[in-house]
Parts: structure tokens; C-alpha cells; sequence
């Protein structure tokens, strides 16, 4: 990763002079206090940093479940270096301001080694500098374009798609379907901008046509204007670039006035609350979801786990991070975060023998390999910057109060 060493002391003293000139006395502090080697062979923490209430709530409690199952199948195996994971959850309440305290907890009380789960993009941003002055490891499932400045710094993965992703996804499922004209309703924010702007690319370079696009504000609660407006120019569908309360009142605002149409939207933007609460005016909607490997012996393990009657995308992410986490453990055999940002690369593939869990990949590393881990959410190949360089996308459609799954667009790429 580029930039991505740690800072010096500033105190004039190279690490090789210090550990030269100390190694007699280290020596003898490892006999005086076997404390010392107990602390290289305990449990190696690691944070769990995931918003388990608000906003993100029902996308946190999925993710904390999925990566308490891949917890589980590291350890069942003996972890990495042989050593057992330790997990500490910290609730970040999709608020940068909880999830810099809770950051901070967890860097400078509990130790970890490396955290992960970090979903809204404000948070992965104000927490992002604090790890990275710590030297260790973040992993995202968090979607802003913004991000990718900050991992230039180093030390920072995302398996959640980038925002131009999205927008190039939305196009390319357009195009599928023959649809020529659109119209575009977005919260005023920067991911709707770059999300909006990569569709509206790909979306003409297939031959479409952006008929209009409507900004909002986050506080505004009616939408009956806009929602006319959009529609004034009939297009075949609207994307509603915003999240769960904007969308829902948008949906009800358009079955009220006795308008119709097919509405595109996130699929991290909806909740089965949404569904529920919007009611018949959710019916036909149509959700664009991050990709998982559904037929990957990975995915297979965790929705047994969890239940074969859900989508797992934010889950398949978490629990893919972790194993991810430890396999860079045992390649790097150290919990050292720069030799760790250097070794997910190095698990990660694309070349190396493909493994779709720990207990495979760790005995593949022990016999000399290099591994390709595949994990539950697709494979994981990293760009330059730390995020996945093309992605697999999901399109479910809502029909009385439930969603199904009803096309998939494969390899978008940047």
C-alpha cells in the first residue's frame, strides 16, 4: 500500500540500532518474566466495529452474526500461527462521533490488531485516520468514492463496492431490460453525486438518455413536487439515489398522487421495515444489491448457519473479512499491521491455489503455497488502493411484501 508505513519516533534511533543495543536485556527480561512470551502465544484481539442500532442497524446485527461464524470456523481450526481469534464488539450506532470513541476504546484499551465492519462512509472516514496513525488494519463495507482518497494513506480494504460501481450497475441492468429514458431523484449528498454521475456515463454510452435529475435536502419530509416532476417527462424508470425514510416517502408520495412507475434504488436502503412501512407502494420496487457467491461452498457454510431464506450480502462481507484477517495472519506470521496490510494482498489472489475457507487455506500456506482465498461475497481482488477492483450485483424486485431475486449483473468494473 502506498504511504502505508508506520511513523518513526522522531527521537533520532533507527528500530535496528534500539533492538541491537537493548538485545541483552530483552534476553534476560524474557527469562525474569515469562509474561513476555505468554503475551506472543494468547488470543489475538480483534475489533468488531459495526453499527448495531441506528440507521444501519439490521445491517450490523447481520454482519456481527456472520463474522461470530467465521470466528468460530478459525478457531474450530486452530487460528492462525495457532492461536485463537478474540473478538470485541463496539457499536458505532452509524455515527462517526460514537465510532471514533469506540475506535478509540478499542485501539488504546483493548489492544486490537485490526478492525473491521465499518458501514456507513462517515464513519469509515473519521475512523480510517485513527487506525492508520495506529498502523493497523480497517476493513469497509463502506461504499463513498471519498474513501478511496484516504486508503492511498494505506492500510484500508473495502470489499463493499465503490459508489461509481453502483452507478455503472444501475446502466448496465437498463440496458439489459431495453430501457431508454430515466429520471434520477437524489439525496443531497456526495455519494448520490458520484453515484449519479457514473450512471449517467454508462447509461449513455448504452444509448439511454438521463431525461431529469432531482436533488433533495435530508430534512425534507414531503416529496410531492419532486415526485411530479420526475415523471412529467415519462420515463421508463426512476433511480432514487437517497436511503430507507427518503425512499420510503417517495414511494408513498407517488402511489398517493396515483402515479406509477419503476423505481431503482439501493438495496442497502432497504429494510423489510420499509417494505412493511410503505406498504402497497413498495410493491414492484426494485433493489440493487452488492453480489455474494451464492453457489460458493463459503456462502453455502454461512447461510446454513444463519438460514437459507435471507440475502446475505453485508453478512458474507463481514465474514469474509475476518477470514481474510486471519489467513494474512499466518501468511505474514506476524499481527504486525504493516507486514498484515501487505499479506491480504498476498491471500487474496488472484494467482495461488483457490481456497474457500481458513481450514484450507491456512494448511495451504503451511505446506509453502500461495493461496487465492474466495471467499462468501465473490472473489476478492484488490486494486492498487484497497478496493475490489470489479464487483457482482443482485437485482431483487418487492411483490406482496417480499423480495426475489429476478436478474444479476456480473464483473462491473471501474
Amino acid at each position: 500500500m502506498k504511504n502505508g508505513k508506520r511513523p518513526t519516533s522522531g527521537k533520532g534511533f533507527s528500530r535496528r540500532l534500539v533492538l541491537a543495543a537493548c538485545f541483552s536485556a530483552v534476553s534476560a527480561a524474557a527469562f525474569l518474566s515469562p509474561r513476555v512470551a505468554a503475551a506472543e502465544d494468547g488470543d489475538i484481539v480483534v475489533g468488531a466495529l459495526m453499527p448495531l442500532s441506528g440507521a444501519g442497524g439490521p445491517f450490523g446485527q447481520e454482519m456481527l452474526a456472520s463474522a461470530k461464524v467465521a470466528l468460530e470456523e478459525i478457531n474450530a481450526a486452530g487460528g492462525p500461527l495457532g492461536r485463537k481469534i478474540k473478538l470485541v464488539e463496539e457499536n458505532d450506532e452509524t455515527n462517526p462521533e460514537a465510532a471514533v470513541r469506540a475506535a478509540r476504546k478499542l485501539v488504546d484499551v483493548d489492544k486490537v490488531k485490526a478492525i473491521f465492519g465499518t458501514w456507513a462512509s462517515s464513519v469509515t472516514l473519521a475512523v480510517a485516520p485513527i487506525v492508520q496513525e495506529k498502523g493497523l488494519v480497517l476493513f469497509s463495507n463502506s461504499g463513498a468514492s471519498r474513501i478511496t482518497e484516504i486508503q492511498k494513506k494505506g492500510h484500508v480494504y473495502r470489499l463493499e463496492p465503490d459508489d461509481l460501481l453502483f452507478g455503472k450497475a444501475y446502466a448496465e441492468y437498463a440496458a439489459q431490460q431495453g430501457w431508454k429514458r430515466a429520471a434520477v431523484l437524489g439525496l443531497n449528498v456526495p455519494f448520490t453525486q458520484t453515484t449519479v454521475d457514473a450512471f449517467k456515463q454508462r447509461f449513455n454510452e448504452r444509448g439511454g438518455e438521463v431525461t431529469s435529475f432531482v436533488t433533495y435536502n435530508e430534512d425534507q419530509t414531503t416529496f410531492s413536487t419532486e415526485v411530479a416532476r420526475v415523471l412529467s417527462d415519462q420515463p421508463d424508470f426512476v433511480h432514487i439515489s437517497g436511503y430507507e425514510p427518503d425512499i420510503t416517502a417517495i414511494l408513498k408520495a407517488a402511489y398517493q398522487a396515483g402515479l406509477s412507475t419503476r423505481f431503482f434504488v439501493p438495496g442497502f436502503a432497504v429494510s423489510a421495515d420499509l417494505i412493511k412501512n410503505a406498504g402497497p407502494a413498495a410493491d414492484g420496487l426494485l433493489l440493487l444489491e452488492e453480489g455474494v457467491s451464492e453457489e460458493s461452498p463459503a456462502y453455502q457454510r454461512l447461510a446454513g448457519h444463519l438460514g437459507k431464506d435471507h440475502y446475505y450480502s453485508f453478512g458474507a462481507q463481514a465474514y469474509d473479512e475476518l477470514v481474510l484477517l486471519a489467513l494474512a495472519i499466518e501468511a505474514a506470521k506476524s499481527t504486525d499491521g504493516d507486514a498484515l496490510a501487505k499479506a491480504v494482498r498476498e491471500v487474496s489472489g488472484p494467482e495461488g491455489t483457490r481456497v474457500t475457507s481458513f481450514a484450507d487455506g491456512v494448511a495451504a500456506l503451511r505446506r509453502g503455497e500461495r493461496i487465492n482465498y474466495d471467499g462468501a461475497s465473490g472473489p476478492l481482488d484488490f486494486d492498487a488502493n484497497g478496493n475490489i477492483a470489479k464487483a457482482n450485483f443482485r437485482v431483487s424486485q418487492v411483490k406482496d411484501g417480499k423480495t426475489a431475486p429476478v436478474g444479476k449483473i456480473s464483473e462491473v468494473q471501474f
